[in-house]
């Protein structure tokens, strides 16, 4: 169980006597109401109780959960893993294949997600560099497939052209919103200039249906040709998009300095790579609402958790960093991001993602095996933290 810091646990003993690790708090009096209760349970901080699920892997970047519990987890190098569920030592069902995939430096097989109509049509998305001669050559990709059992098959390209590929900064984080929305980001590959190309889908923040077509209220980027994919633009590397209600965050990567959390909207330019941290507005672009100032912590992947096992920690913003090797909580809003606590600090290397499943339940990945990281025997791997009421 993770050791939170001094400041946490006279908070936790100022509100009750703590129970065994890992386990919930008995209500003061039998006699107490339910919704007494549960108001009580979420004014507590909650205890973390951490357990690796599955080790071994090679490079796992992100995960996904289908309605029935499986957990699916992409492989950089091209394989999609699915497991009967989350739970630890979960039986492996299947090894996916994604063909085609190109995987160097920072590219190859990145983001899933599971469709919101899933228990109806079976499809999982996948952003994928892969080499396509139609499509120009080696190129970043968003796929759709059909899972059926054990077993898939190729259902179409939800956008086969127009992403380019590079060794470094391919964002390609795929989630879907409440309405339907899927959302891709997209880095400018290390070629800055493609982030304030308003023609380009590099260095943006790409929202389609999940058959690929443009929503009509998509906003039109000032100098483009017409309406596209590209809901932001002025993105550097972002590797990670969470939902708060109707409220969309990108997380993504400085280059020496300036880690970012934006608030996004529609249309709006975040500035990469005209200005860093302060001084959008005068450019008529937007400011991050979190930076990390004069160093980089590789922000990754990030997610809101909600649950009543989350105590007053429901609600936050939970983000995977890799160079810091770290998992670091904030406090949201579309006007500031402010980091409430550190946790994890190199206790299992570098982390990518950060998803919330069916269970409630953090999982991370780590990603010690990228070339970057320092891998343990039992690198890569996913790990499951679970709230609970002291």
């Amino acid at each position: 169980m993770h050791r939170l810091a001094a400041g946490v646990l006279a908070l936790i003993v100022s509100a009750c006597v703590p129970a065994p690790a890992g386990t919930a708090q008995v209500p003061a009096t039998a006699t107490a109401s339910a919704s007494a209760s549960t108001q009580a349970s979420r004014s507590l901080v909650p205890t973390l109780t951490d357990r690796v699920v599955q080790t071994g892997l090679n490079v796992p970047w992100d995960i996904a959960f289908a309605p029935d519990g499986r957990m699916l987890v992409t492989e950089r190098s091209g394989n999609v893993l699915m497991f009967e569920s989350g739970q630890p030592g979960a039986r492996r069902i299947a090894t996916l294949l994604v063909d085609n995939v190109r995987a160097s430096g920072e590219a190859g097989l990145m983001g899933v997600a599971i469709d919101p109509a899933f228990a109806n049509n079976g499809f999982v998305y996948v952003c994928a560099t892969r080499a396509d001669p139609q499509a120009g050559g080696t190129v970043n990709q968003v796929l759709r497939y059909r899972l059926d059992g054990a077993s898939w098959v190729q259902d179409g390209f939800v956008i086969r052209t127009g992403m380019r590929s590079g060794e470094n900064h391919n964002g390609c984080r795929i989630r879907f919103d409440a309405g339907g929305h899927l959302w891709i980001t997209m880095g400018e590959t290390g070629n800055e200039g493609l982030a304030q190309d308003p023609n380009s889908l590099n260095g943006k923040i790409l929202r389609v249906q999940g058959d690929g077509t443009i929503p009509l209220d998509n906003p039109v980027i000032p100098g483009a040709a017409g309406r596209t994919a590209v809901y932001s633009w002025g993105h550097r590397n972002p590797q990670g998009i969470a939902f708060n209600g109707n409220d969309v965050y990108d997380i993504e990567h400085g280059p020496d300095t300036d880690d970012e959390i934006n608030f996004i909207q529609p249309g709006a330019n975040y500035g990469w790579p005209t200005f860093r941290q302060t001084g959008g507005a005068a450019r008529g672009m937007k400011d991050p609402i979190w930076s990390s100032g004069s160093v980089t912590f590789a922000t990754s992947g990030g997610t809101f958790v909600t649950g009543d096992g989350w105590g007053s920690w429901s609600g936050s913003l939970f983000v995977a960093a890799l160079k810091d090797a770290s998992l670091r909580r904030f406090t949201v809003t579309p006007a500031i991001a402010t980091q409430q606590d550190l946790l994890y600090r190199g206790k299992y290397g570098r982390l990518r993602a950060a998803v919330q499943g069916p269970d409630g339940a953090l999982y991370l990945t780590t990603s010690n095996r990228d070339g970057r990281g320092s891998a343990a025997l039992s690198d890569d791997r996913v790990i499951r933290i679970v709230p609970g009421q002291p």
